[in-house]
């Protein structure tokens, strides 16, 4: 009979991925990992596997709680517009030390081996799941009358996804909050409703 794990995985896994955003997988060492998750190298290596296992984990995981918190975000709140207006006015609204950590999704494309295949592949695969939240409540903002039904839904969605993205690297390379709550605004112009920031 196995014996049961002495550990929370996930609550481990959330460390780990909090580590690998904060030093990058290359400066993340094991021993570094195994102290921050409080677990044994054979724990670890049962559990998670080797170092980049593990890394591909805390992708995965971070990518699953991002898409499921702005998912959430997008559903509950009526006005698609004032959705798009939280995610992004709430982007340029982060301190300096959110806008430097940046997104680890982003980090992980910039840092990645060009040859990488599998970590290419995450990444497009996030991509493509993030279109189609977007989708979705773009498709609703039509039917609200917050867009036109002649816009291009599909383009509207992957204009947020690389906005987002370009706010990302801006706001890691200088944290103005200005700027960013320029960009903001120039994005939410595509719909009809404005929105008072």
């Amino acid at each position: 009979m196995a014996r049961p794990k002495e550990f929370d995985p996930e609550r481990a896994l959330a460390k780990a991925m909090n580590l690998f955003w904060s030093l990058g997988y290359e400066n993340t060492s094991l021993e570094a990992l195994m102290k921050e998750m409080g677990i044994a190298r054979q724990s670890l290596y049962d559990t998670f596997g080797d170092k980049r296992a593990l890394y591909l984990k805390a992708l995965a995981y971070y990518r699953d709680q991002t898409n499921g918190q702005v998912q959430k975000m997008l559903n509950e709140i009526p006005c698609v517009t004032e959705g798009f207006a939280k995610l992004l006015f709430g982007l340029a609204s982060e301190t300096r030390g959110q806008h430097q950590r940046g997104c680890l999704l982003l980090s992980a494309n910039l840092q990645r081996d060009p040859k990488d295949a599998v970590v290419r592949d995450l990444l497009r695969d996030n991509q493509s799941r993030v279109e189609a939240i977007f989708l979705q409540a773009l498709a609703r903002a039509v039917k609200q009358e917050e867009l036109s039904p002649k816009d291009d839904l599909t383009a509207l969605a992957r204009f947020f996804v690389v906005t987002i993205q370009g706010m990302r690297a801006m706001a890691r390379l200088k944290s103005d909050k200005k700027s960013l709550q320029q960009v903001a605004r120039l994005a939410l112009a595509v719909f009809n409703c404005r929105i008072p920031h």
